[in-house]
């Protein structure tokens, strides 16, 4: 334990001192929403450089002979689907970066700096990246068109909050790291995760919103408010389905369970299995409770101050033989729910920001008001 606390605090120190030198900007002194999900659909998302340069992408894909994605694009084209042309753009983007080098890695990594973009490397402790997102200097006509119906861009630019998303690590790992930000942070205002998850009742692709989660790490089933339900993914997603009010579990690993482990579970009502969900709200209840997480208690979080939501895709049908990603990878159906998920957690984070700023605003309004008639008098 006093390794892991060493590695979560070195692992802190560079995300640090590294935003502080590239940003110059102090995430101890900020409020933060964390998200726990992946390196490249924030940015993406925030930065619009796929659909900002749809000529030269689908160019790359006829020069390059990639004919399965070209139909794909025409049969969007003709469908008029915005949305899921984004995403295609997003999938597309992966395998022109990967083809087109430092030339054009450099061009994102510039439009991110130019949006308060700041991805931090992992160099010391846990082997997870970390990006640093300043929501006062993002671009509103940059972003990707689902995200901006719901937010007031005047009060944006006035955020001091920012938000740390990290490649979502496994099982105790993320325990050790939300338990270190909640301690270093200014006020934490959100915890959002979404990753990938096995689904005993659904179809891989689809997303899974859980508000119970039994946790094998501390032995706890935890009661939490879920900020997400079913109508803030369905919109986004084209081809799978929404499954809320679902059982989570946590397991320390997930490729050694079998039919007879899981059908213990299933009868039991949980649907959903993964890692990181039971390890991540120990650490909530250690930012919202004065001790430390207890063991084998059915634990009630929903007097949590803060927001927290988590949504999981379907990646795995474990109870379905060869239906694994040991078996084949999620390719362009993995886009789908990755991206729903993604727009959902950034519209959460947006609506949740723009109403703290406005009673920020109203309550400095009132103050100003009240001092005015101070000195009247």
């Amino acid at each position: 334990l006093a390794h892991y606390r060493r590695a979560t605090a070195h692992w802190w120190d560079d995300l640090a001192s590294l935003v502080m030198k590239h940003g110059k900007v102090d995430p101890e002194m900020r409020p933060v929403y964390f998200v726990s999900s992946n390196t490249h659909s924030l940015p993406n998302l925030l930065t619009g450089y796929a659909w900002r340069n749809e000529k030269a992408l689908m160019g790359f894909v006829e020069a390059a002979g990639h004919e399965d994605m070209l139909a794909e694009y025409h049969a969007i084209r003709e469908q008029d689907s915005s949305a899921r042309l984004e995403n295609f753009l997003y999938y597309v983007l992966k395998t022109y970066i990967k083809e087109n080098g430092v030339p054009v890695r450099q061009q994102i990594i510039n439009d991110e700096h130019e949006a308060g973009i700041y991805r931090i490397p992992n160099k010391h402790g846990f082997q997870i990246d970390a990006q640093v997102i300043e929501i006062s200097k993002l671009k509103p006509d940059w972003l990707d068109p689902r995200l901006c119906d719901r937010m007031d861009k005047r009060l944006l630019a006035e955020s001091d909050a920012l938000i740390i998303n990290i490649d979502y690590p496994l099982g105790l790992a993320a325990y050790e790291i939300l338990a270190r930000i909640t301690e270093r942070v200014g006020t934490l205002l959100g915890v959002y995760v979404m990753g990938k998850a096995a689904t005993l009742n659904g179809r891989i692709g689809d997303v899974m919103i859980p508000n119970v989660v039994h946790d094998e790490h501390s032995k706890n089933t935890y009661l939490f408010s879920n900020c997400f339900a079913a109508h803030s993914v369905v919109p986004y997603l084209s081809y799978g389905m929404v499954l809320d009010n679902q059982k989570a579990i946590s397991t320390p690993g997930t490729f050694l369970q079998n039919s007879t482990y899981m059908g213990v579970f299933y009868k039991e009502g949980y649907t959903d299995i993964e890692m990181e969900a039971g390890p991540y709200l120990s650490a909530i209840y250690e930012a919202y409770r004065p001790k430390r997480h207890p063991q084998n208690e059915i634990v009630n979080l929903h007097g949590v101050p803060f927001d927290v939501g988590f949504l999981h895709y379907a990646s795995d049908r474990p109870m379905s033989k060869g239906q694994n990603l040991g078996t084949s990878n999620l390719s362009y159906s993995g886009v789908d729910p990755t991206y729903a998920t993604a727009v959902a957690v950034l519209r959460r984070i947006f609506e949740q920001e723009t109403a703290r700023l406005r009673v920020k605003s109203a309550q400095a309004e009132t103050n100003h008001k009240e001092q005015m008639s101070l000195a009247e008098g």
